[in-house]
């Protein structure tokens, strides 16, 4: 019970992005489950015919009921909008969806077993014992959720068990302690393998984290910012793009040090961040270059108010080294319309900002100034 309810070797908490893509993983398993419920199906219909019971009849239809529930489950999660993200309650309610389903169709095979065992009916017993191994034989590798891999197995294997007990027969008796420690072995190799496996998108998200974000302010590089810009583009929303520069950070940099520096620029980051909101994004392009990303925003002066705030809380002091220093910014502007349906790229977005930005340096630094990507397009 203590491995059934309690994985030792799982992290403690998934990451939600990990976990959504896990569950997403649930719903790749169709060719797997129309095997193994054709062979329940077709199974439970012969022995219908053979006995002349009417239970194996109603298994039969049990056994088409569940798998169409299973089926039309499946279906569902690949044909909802793929370019909306599932949150991670969204994504848990589609596991509980398959997990229940999973559980019925379980359950099925389950009374299969015990059907068999009341009616005496060897073969039944050859069917059953065929259903649950290719049910859980490999099913952590096919689910990668420990709770739904354990259940099933605890309900297909422990019904078995308790029949092959019960028939009175040494036989089937003495199988019943190979499949309890064949029950074990399941829950001590899935717990193992789904950790690992875990571990290693835990792992590759790292990696993906370090290659697209700057490691000194943790904020985007140039490798996220085009990410999101991709992104976004290929949804078609409308799309705000900021490009920022300090003004005298060179100063700063060579009268207080490099260790200034980038403290000025982690600072800077912080303030940043403070001016978008939730779900725009904010990049380190490299040296002092800033960008700000801003979702599902066309309007041109509510772009331009963003950056002057931008501008405002740059320019306030900052405390390095126990001075107060000052610094400027500039930002240009890009501004693509969701209505506007002529095709772009991140590279037209940011050279359009780019011309904007040097600009506003030209007319004197310290000010932003806006441009329509297409205008460069």
């Amino acid at each position: 019970m203590h491995l059934l309810m309690r994985p030792r070797r799982r992290a403690a908490q998934l990451p939600a992005d990990i976990e959504i893509e896990i569950i997403s993983r649930l719903f790749a398993a169709l060719p797997q489950i129309l095997c193994i419920a054709a062979g329940l199906i077709v199974g439970s219909a012969i022995m219908a015919v053979q006995t002349g019971e009417t239970i194996f009849w109603w298994l039969t239809a049990a056994g088409v009921v569940t798998t169409l529930r299973r089926i039309a489950n499946i279906v569902s999660f690949k044909r909802r909008d793929p370019a909306r993200k599932l949150s991670l309650a969204e994504a848990r309610r589609w596991e509980a969806g398959y997990a229940y389903s999973a559980f019925a169709f379980t359950l099925v095979i389950a009374a299969l077993t015990l059907a068999a065992a009341a009616t005496d009916h060897a073969g039944g017993f050859v069917l059953s014992l065929g259903l649950t191994m290719a049910l859980t034989a490999g099913s952590y590798l096919r689910t990668l959720r420990y709770w739904i891999c354990a259940v099933l197995s605890t309900i297909a294997i422990g019904t078995l068990v308790v029949a092959f007990l019960a028939s009175g027969d040494p036989l089937y008796q003495a199988l019943s302690v190979l499949l309890l420690v064949y029950l074990y072995s399941i829950y001590e190799s899935s717990d193992y393998i789904i950790g690992q496996f875990e571990e290693l998108l835990m792992v590759r998200r790292e990696l993906d984290f370090a290659a697209s974000h700057d490691s000194l302010t943790g904020l985007m590089n140039r490798r996220g910012l085009d990410r999101v810009l991709r992104e976004a583009g290929e949804s078609g929303e409308a799309l705000g793009l900021l490009l920022l520069d300090l003004d005298g950070f060179k100063l700063i940099n060579d009268r207080h040090g490099h260790h200034a520096g980038d403290d000025l620029l982690k600072q800077v980051a912080m303030r940043l961040k403070g001016v978008v909101r939730p779900g725009d994004s904010v990049a380190r392009l490299g040296g002092d270059e800033f960008a700000l990303v801003v979702r599902s925003v066309e309007d041109a002066a509510a772009l331009s108010e963003i950056a002057d705030r931008a501008v405002s809380v740059v320019m306030a002091p900052f405390m390095l080294m126990g001075q107060l220093v000052t610094v400027g910014a500039s930002v240009g502007v890009s501004v693509k319309s969701e209505q506007d349906t002529t095709p772009w790229t991140a590279e037209v977005l940011t050279r359009a900002a780019d011309q904007a930005l040097y600009g506003a340096k030209r007319a004197g630094k310290g000010r932003s100034m806006v441009a329509h990507w297409d205008d460069v397009a």
